[in-house]
Order: C-alpha cells, then structure tokens, then sequence
C-alpha cells in the first residue's frame, strides 16, 4: 500500500456526496450565485392573541384546521420548561404546538397555523393511517418541501425505500452519510400518510428566496418573522449564551416545540445562522444529555453560504492515516475552525445546498436501526458540527448560512434495516463500538 492509497476510501466518499448534490444541483447553482436581485420583501404580521383555531391563509399556505382538529399554539410561559426546550440557551421565548386530540378530532388531517422564518414557509400536518393531505398548488415561482416528524409517506419522493408493491415509502430519517433533497416535485398533489399515519412539516418557498443569499441579520429576508407568537422569535447571538462564541457572528432563534396531544415531547426545532468567514461550530456529541432529553439530530438547509457549506462528521472505526495535531499557536481568530479539530479518525463533509437535509449521524444499532445508546441513555454520536469555511476566499460580501435543526425523539428516528445495506456507507453508522455500562472505574 502505497503512502498515499489511504486517500482511495476518501475520494470515493467525495464521489458519492458529489453524486448525491447532482439531484438539485439548480438548488445550488441559485442559492450561490452572485447576480441575483433580491425580491421585494413580503411580511405577514400575526398578533400574539391569534389562536389555533384561527385560519392563516397567507401567500398560498395551507388553511388551518379549527374547532376540535385545531392544534393548539401557545407561548411558553414564564418559568415553564417542558421537555424538549434547550436549558443553556433559549430557554424562554419558545413557542409551543399541540396535537389535536384524536379521540375528539372526527378528521383524519389536522393542519396548523403557518410559520415564516426568512421568507420560509413551515405549516404542521397530521394524517391518520393512509389519510391524505391536498397542499395548495405550488405556482411556477414556489418550490414546496415536507420534512417527517414521524410515521411515513408515500410516494412523495424517492428518500426511502422502494416495497415490493411498488409504492415508494419516505421516512423521518433519510439514509445516513449523504445529503438529500426534500423538495417535492410540484406535480405531487397529493401527500399520503403511511400505514401508522404522519406527522411531518409542510415547507413553502419561493424562486426569489432560493436566489438572494443572506448578506445581513437585521434586513430581510433574515429577519421577516411571521405567524403565532412571531413576535418572540428573535435572533440572538450565541455569544450571549457561551463565552468562546463572544463576537462570533453566529446566531440562534427561539424555536418551536412540537408535542403530542397529552403534552409529551414529539420534536423540537430552531433555527441557526453562521457567517462564512466564521470557521466552524464546534464539535459534539449531545453526550452530556439523558434518557428525558436525548434525540436524534437532523439539519435542514435553508440558505447556504459557499459549497462547503454544511455538516462535518467523523466516521465511526476509521483510521486518518494523515492526522496532524492542531498547532500550539492557534489564534483566536482560528480557535473555532480548529475547536477538536485533531482527532485521529477519518472526517469528512456532508454539503447542504438548501432544501437539503442529510441522514443520520448517529450511531445506529444493525440489528433493530434505532438509535443506540450510551449509558446516560443519550443517543452515541461520533463527533460533529456545522462547517462553513470554503477553500479559496469567501465572498466579498460576506454571506451567512441558515439551517433548521429537527431534534427528533429516538423511537421515531429508526432507520429501516433494508436501507442500510441499499444506501452506499449508510452502514458505516453501525460500527461505533456499544457503550460498556458495566465498566468499573
């Protein structure tokens, strides 16, 4: 073996990823491009008395439920701290969405107000077993998207698996180590639950939007919030929360608990923005969480900043036979590129163009496909971040990246075994070694 041929395994994982961005590539050539106009701003302002039962018809989002389907929106209250919400930030502020009770509920759709966060549209959908949701149609300058939260579609897309009757059915996770499009053709009229039913997030955005990068946090289309409570959704800098992210121009925004019908935590999500000359988030692991708080991480992208914009992994078992340690003398301009950067196992970059999400990070049990678990009963994660720094100069106005990150419970984050042997390296996930919970010290 040559002192090179460690780069063979690499170059065919780049090779992969490359092929997997090729599905949209349009998404990615718009959302970089530096020619564009930026559309004429729209904001929809929703009082915060507006309630669930209300229906929000805005730009061609659906039409929410009311009476006994209606889900119910409220703001978090003062010193109420229900599972779900992150304790070291943001722990105020958050808006909180109910299920609609089933018993009471005589419809088999239940459909939720709609939220705007960055001229993105994010409407809450539940369908009984094999019950089916009609979006308004998409016009020529919209492009709409479904995110699951739980249970299965079918035939929306081709993210998940093929059955033997010929239906293609979607999941919550998407096959691990690769980045793929959420988007849905706009031919798709029709979205159908699969056999346990669905919750899952109907997305809404526009050409323009997908055009015109973000440049700015205090101009549109960053900061056009809109719907229940929007006026609580404000964005906030991360260096107000941890110190080492002092002047980082890295933001976070309150999010909005997903629950079920009893109160129980069904997913949190929230919003990030990064600057691309900001380095990286940090690497971690979510090992310092518990049994109550764990879950199971997915990112969607919104807007990019450059093409190598997106989520960083190491992959479990491997060997980085190039490792060099982080030098002694790191500024504090480049603590936060470098931040774990020395550690000897192979990573590699997972690029997300928007409306991309990639699959699981996680380490996955080969023999059920959920999630395994250390002994705190948190969900085992290899090392990972959000990467934004491309090769090359960044823009010369400078531009910042913005995801979603879908905090899912573990029981509905399984990745279906066929997937892991039809997927090229989704079965890397499955090699992390179990966590010894009757070691002794």
């Amino acid at each position: 073996m040559s002192d090179r041929s460690y780069l063979l395994p690499l170059l065919a994982i780049a090779a992969i990823l490359i092929a997997d961005l090729a599905i949209d590539g349009a998404t990615l050539r718009k959302g970089l491009r530096g020619d564009f106009v930026p559309a004429a701003a729209t904001t929809t302002t929703t009082s915060a008395t507006t309630t669930a039962s209300e229906s929000i018809v805005s730009g061609g989002s659906p039409v929410a439920t009311t009476g006994s389907c209606a889900f119910d929106v409220k703001l978090q209250a003062i010193d109420e701290y229900p599972l779900g919400i992150p304790m070291d930030w943001h722990n105020a502020s958050n808006v909180i969405v109910k299920l609609p009770d089933a018993a009471s509920c005589k419809s088999s759709v239940s459909v939720s107000p709609t939220w705007t966060v960055a001229a993105w549209n994010y409407t809450f959908v539940s369908l009984a077993s094999h019950a089916i949701f009609e979006p308004p149609a998409p016009s020529s300058g919209e492009r709409h998207l479904v995110k699951i939260l739980r249970g299965t579609l079918l035939d929306v897309n081709l993210n998940g698996l093929l059955r033997a009757d010929g239906h293609w059915e979607t999941f919550v996770v998407t096959p691990p180590n690769r980045a793929v499009s959420l988007f849905l053709d706009n031919s798709v009229e029709q979205i159908k639950a699969g056999a346990n039913g669905a919750v899952f997030v109907y997305i809404k955005v526009t050409t323009d939007a997908l055009d015109t990068p973000i440049t700015d946090m205090t101009t549109s289309p960053a900061k056009d919030v809109a719907g229940p409570f929007s006026e609580n959704l404000k964005w906030n800098m991360f260096g107000n929360y941890f110190d080492a992210f002092q002047g980082v121009e890295f933001y976070n925004m309150a999010g909005i608990l997903l629950q079920d019908a009893n109160g129980s935590r069904l997913c949190y999500m929230q919003w990030w923005t990064l600057r691309e000359d900001e380095g990286a988030d940090g690497y971690h692991d979510h090992s310092n969480l518990l049994t109550s708080t764990a879950f199971a991480e997915i990112h969607l992208a919104v807007y990019s900043a450059n093409a190598a914009s997106g989520m960083q992994t190491t992959l479990p078992k491997t060997e980085n036979l190039a490792y060099e340690a982080n030098p002694s003398n790191i500024t504090v301009t480049d603590q936060h590129a470098y931040n774990q950067n020395d550690q000897t196992g192979v990573q590699i970059a997972i690029p997300l163009p928007p409306g991309h999400a990639h699959g699981p990070l996680w380490s996955v049990d080969p023999h059920t496909g959920k999630p395994a678990l250390i002994c705190s009963g948190a969900i085992q994660y290899p090392l990972h971040r959000w990467i934004i720094q491309a090769s090359g100069k960044p823009n010369a106005l400078r531009r910042y990246s913005m995801w979603v990150a879908f905090e899912h419970l573990a029981e509905h984050a399984r990745v279906p075994l066929p997937m892991l042997t039809q997927w090229p390296n989704a079965n890397l996930q499955t090699t992390m070694d179990p966590a010894n919970c009757n070691a002794t010290v």
